[in-house]
């Protein structure tokens, strides 16, 4: 026998006793530390842990084979009550809870209790200290129209109209937008552009009106907030107001309609408020978490916008748009209002001037994160985490308390089947983040303090944000390693309305026009939710998922109410989900998802769904750049060689795991430890060339929208730089040609993790 046999069985041998042991005495979960204090107040319950077994201690059969579900996720499905949705959203609602106030703390406090109570093995308040931006409740943000003489005509609301006349109480903000930089801007110039993309910006100085030291207004929709922020501050504006138009928030608006609460359109006086960072975490604390006695970059040294930013009805707006002059707009940019949309700068009468004035104010407060945990039985270092962040900037009745009432209805679940003995594999992790609505700061610095645990030991991120903003169809987009769970628990999960024709919750997402695109799923995770960090900097396999609108019928980019005071509960019980079925529907699905992939000895995970996606880079790459790529002497052909081998050893892969008969734990450890690392072996230290921050050198963001998503986004972000250069630019080609290979280099990294592990 070779030596290097012997050793290998010895150290097989010496892992899988380690492994029971670990198992047997439950010290092998690399858990999150509780103090003697948290010890005292019982926050860890016993668990009963077992050694490898074909059954559960009930007695139902673990799930193996084709299926992933087994008896647990049938009684899963059961258990869970529509009823106990609409109760928990009620709470949740009761009041606004913003990150980082004594409501927030509050809906934290209360989540561990219920948590604890309902059979958690281990919860915890984790707080991070980070960096917020709060509006000065004494100097209230407001945009003026100043006459000739100085005298103001007009003074825009910094609160919604209540729909009941009682005034809204201290749990409401008044509008703002978070990190908007305190400042005062007073000016007889105002543009008009747009939605606030590049382009628009572009379009504009083409019309030759200037952008640069002027006040801008823009519309919200299409792109994300903060990226307008950007982009007005690459064209050298001195501030920018957004506001909701009619045209996207209520088309009807001119006609008579009524909005909100007779419809779900929205309000004349509904001010959509939001963050406008565009980077993810506290940035104050980049790249390491914004723990006790951390150093914080000064405020100069922060990657936060510069030029103030403040947010308007479009009953407010509409005072500044109808005094604006200059050329009228082109067709395709005018909006709602029954105005003369113009470009600006001017205004229609001489001297008359526009103030912007924020008065936001940063301080570090602390965000609490609510973790619960499910020991597992044979895996507890493995970790399966549904996620949801909790804060909101209102009542939050779509955003994100619809999510979070689902969650509590999944724990509540989950823990009907802990109370009869059942436990699963591989642990569950459920997060409730904090402060996820300023730029998914619990979520970031969580990932930052566990970064080298669940760079080797998260199986998944199941996210949801918003589970309700609609009910016409489901929007899945995922990571390719989570199709196929997400696809076999489809059929398992009842439609949530028969009435329609459906059986399955499969057949409602096939057979109706699909919310996000075309394809069944997609791969836009983008950076509109908490899942970003995860897959952005672990690479950890990553879905989220919603129900939404039928995009044939309406266009919009968010949901009329998002954001706004209109956002409460009467919206969901009286107009979007009155029986809370989509719901019920989205927790099962969830619930089925999350069970399948910590109780299936072999990972439900399919590599060749890898090489679909993979091919799509190379296709949409040719396409779009193909005669430019030729041009400039770069070929495709070696990303081409690796994909094709890669597929080569996924299928290997696949094939091997599907014709087994007998796995020992430590095979069935192997293969899953092949599974997880694959996805992670697509971010890179150094991260884009244009976006260091961006690890992932497969999934990422649109550069000029993160609620946009680039399939290899170091590439892209090389390729619009080299293309857009107005003059011959080698050096920039020689980036394109280093991310090319560094796209390469991840791929066949994944091809390595695929092959047998005997063999390099």
């Amino acid at each position: 026998m070779a030596d290097w046999v012997l050793r290998g069985m010895i150290l097989g041998a010496l892992v899988a006793l380690l492994s029971l042991a670990l198992a047997l005495t439950g010290t092998g979960l690399a858990s999150f530390p509780l103090s003697p204090e948290q010890q005292e107040e019982g926050v860890t319950k016993t668990i009963r842990s077992r050694a490898e077994t074909t059954t559960s201690a009930y007695g139902g059969l673990k799930p193996s084979g084709e299926d992933y579900f087994g008896t647990a996720g049938e009684q899963l499905l059961d258990e869970m009550k529509a009823e106990n949705i609409e109760r928990y959203l009620r709470y949740l609602t009761s009041k606004g809870h913003m990150a980082g106030t004594r409501q927030d703390l509050e809906q934290a406090e209360y989540l561990k209790k219920v948590w604890l109570d309902q059979g958690l093995d281990q919860v915890l308040l984790q707080p991070y200290n980070v960096q917020l931006s709060h509006p000065d409740l004494a100097k209230p943000n407001k945009v003026y129209l100043l006459d000739e003489a100085g005298e103001v005509k007009f003074t825009s609301s910094v609160m919604e109209e209540p729909l009941d006349g009682v005034q809204y109480d201290d749990s409401i903000p008044p509008a703002f937008l978070a990190f908007s930089p305190a400042g005062t801007v007073v000016t007889e110039e105002l543009v008009y552009v747009n939605y606030g993309m590049y382009e628009d910006f572009l379009t504009v100085e083409a019309a030759g009106v200037r952008v640069g030291g002027r006040l801008v207004i823009a519309k919200f929709g299409r792109i994300f907030r903060g990226d307008k922020i950007q982009n007005a501050q690459r064209f050298n504006a001195s501030g920018i107001i957004l506001y909701t138009d009619p045209r996207d928030y209520h088309p009807d608006w001119q006609s008579g309609e009524p909005g909100y609460p007779h419809t779900f359109w929205l309000p004349g006086s509904g001010i959509q408020r939001g963050s406008i960072l565009w980077r993810d975490g506290d940035p104050t604390t980049p790249y390491y978490p914004a723990l006790d006695g951390v150093y914080r970059l000064p405020e100069e040294q922060t990657d936060t916008p510069t030029i103030p930013a403040h947010t308007l009805s479009y009953n407010d707006a509409r005072k500044l748009l109808v005094n604006l002059g200059g050329q009228e707009v082109p067709p395709a940019w005018r909006g709602g209002l029954n105005i003369t949309y113009r470009m600006g700068p001017q205004l229609n009468t001489l001297g008359w001037k526009v103030k912007l004035e924020v008065n936001n104010v940063k301080r570090v407060l602390p965000t609490y994160n609510v973790i619960g945990m499910i020991r597992g039985s044979e895996e507890p270092d493995r970790y399966v985490i549904y996620a949801n962040h909790r804060d909101s900037w209102t009542f939050g009745s779509c955003d994100p308390s619809s999510a979070t009432a689902v969650q509590m209805e999944v724990v509540r679940a989950y823990g009907h089947l802990l109370a009869q003995g059942w436990r699963p594999r591989r642990s569950i992790v459920f997060g409730s983040w904090g402060a996820g609505e300023f730029g998914f700061f619990g979520s970031s610095e969580w990932v930052e303090e566990y970064l080298k645990v669940f760079q080797t030991r998260a199986v998944a991120n199941l996210n949801v944000d918003i589970a309700v903003a609609f009910t016409y169809n489901i929007f899945v987009s995922a990571t390719p390693l989570l199709h196929k769970i997400i696809k076999e628990a489809t059929k398992r999960t009842p439609a949530p309305d028969p009435s329609l024709g459906y059986e399955t919750l499969w057949d409602h997402w096939n057979q109706r026009v699909r919310a996000s695109s075309p394809d069944l799923m997609d791969y836009s995770l983008a950076s509109i939710s908490d899942h970003a960090p995860f897959y952005q900097r672990l690479g950890v396999p990553t879905s989220y998922m919603g129900w939404h609108i039928n995009y044939e019928e309406f266009k919009w980019s968010d949901y009329p109410l998002y954001h706004t005071t209109y956002e409460e509960f009467d919206s969901m019980k009286n107009i979007l989900d009155p029986e809370f079925g989509h719901h019920l529907a989205l927790g099962r699905l969830w619930a089925l998802m999350g069970v399948g992939l910590a109780d299936a000895k072999i990972l439900p995970m399919d590599p060749e769904d890898e090489t679909v996606m993979l091919r799509r880079i190379v296709h949409d790459l040719k396409q779009e750049y193909g005669p430019t790529l030729l041009e400039q002497g770069i070929s495709l052909d070696h990303l081409q060689l690796t994909i094709q081998q890669f597929e080569e050893a996924a299928t290997s892969f696949s094939s091997h795991v599907h014709n087994l008969t007998d796995v020992s734990p430590l095979l069935a450890r192997q293969l899953n430890d092949q599974l997880l690392l694959l996805e992670k072996c697509y971010t890179h230290t150094e991260g884009s060339s244009l976006r260091p921050h961006m690890k992932n050198m497969m999934f990422g963001t649109n550069n000029f929208n993160q609620y946009d998503s680039w399939l290899a986004p170091g590439v892209r972000d090389a390729l619009w730089e080299a293309t857009h250069c107005q003059e011959p630019c080698p050096q920039r080609w020689q980036v394109v040609r280093q991310q090319l290979s560094i796209l390469q280099y991840v791929i066949n990294s994944a091809l390595l993790a695929m092959k047998d592990i005997k063999s390099l």
